[in-house]
């Protein structure tokens, strides 16, 4: 029996190593990126009211006054009461800096979100809040309602971008690409204010799409500029 046990054994032994050595192809993994720039559709503006006072309540009428100025001047623009909205209150003591338990004033601040829909009124509606009593522009942001369709573009011409890469990399190492990807992965962003331009290098940026959406000049003293709206597509593919 147990020369049986190591005859089998052997044997075993022999057919596992006559087994041909394993065909998976080669795989390569590549990443194609895109850009699309396009004129931004809709502004969102952050703007605040901020007063002084050694009296609170004297602070606090103030900035009541000011906010409702500025309230009339939003409107005053046709925005749908929906696209303004109270974005943060905030009250602080200051004290005296030679003795901290003395109040020296009191800081009111509030401060306003506008959504503009048309972007041809933004510096006309800045100048006008200004004026009102605004004391602070916080933040101001430039974006797109079509952010979906250009994601969706963006996507797509990183895709094509992956595709050509993968070609051209087994090109140049004697190979083919085998069939479709065998696994795909993708990442999107952008779509809010953006003006610089990447830049890549080497082999990989050969790939990577730049596309410029549809643009337009703006008089004034703002330019809107481009937005981008970015993709990247990861894809595994056999070579042979």
């Amino acid at each position: 029996m147990k020369t049986q046990c190591i005859a089998a054994f052997l044997l075993f032994a022999c057919l596992a190593g006559a087994q041909p050595f394993s065909t998976q192809s080669n795989m390569v993994s590549v990443t194609g990126d895109a850009e699309i720039k396009v004129v931004p559709n809709q502004v969102v503006l952050a703007l605040g009211v901020e007063t002084r006072d050694r009296s609170l309540a004297a602070a606090r009428t103030r900035n009541d006054n000011a906010v409702r100025s500025v309230l009339a001047a939003i409107h005053s623009f046709q925005i749908d009461p929906t696209d303004v909205q109270t974005d943060f209150i905030h009250v602080t003591i200051r004290y005296n800096g030679s003795a901290e338990t003395v109040v020296d004033h009191y800081v009111v601040e509030k401060s306003i979100a506008v959504t503009l829909k048309d972007v041809s009124k933004f510096e006309t509606l800045l100048g006008g809040v200004l004026e009102a009593g605004a004391n602070h522009v916080d933040h101001v942001e430039f974006m797109t309602t079509e952010l979906r369709k250009y994601r969706d573009e963006a996507r797509a011409l990183a895709a094509k971008a992956a595709i050509e890469k993968a070609n051209d990399l087994a090109a140049a190492a004697g190979l083919k690409v085998i069939g479709k990807p065998t696994s795909v992965s993708t990442y999107s962003y952008g779509g809010g204010s953006w003006y610089g331009r990447s830049y890549s290098s080497g082999f990989n940026a050969a790939q990577n799409v730049y596309q410029a959406g549809n643009g337009g000049a703006n008089e004034g003293t703002i330019a809107l500029g481009k937005i981008s709206v970015t993709a990247s597509v990861s894809m595994n593919f056999r070579m042979e």
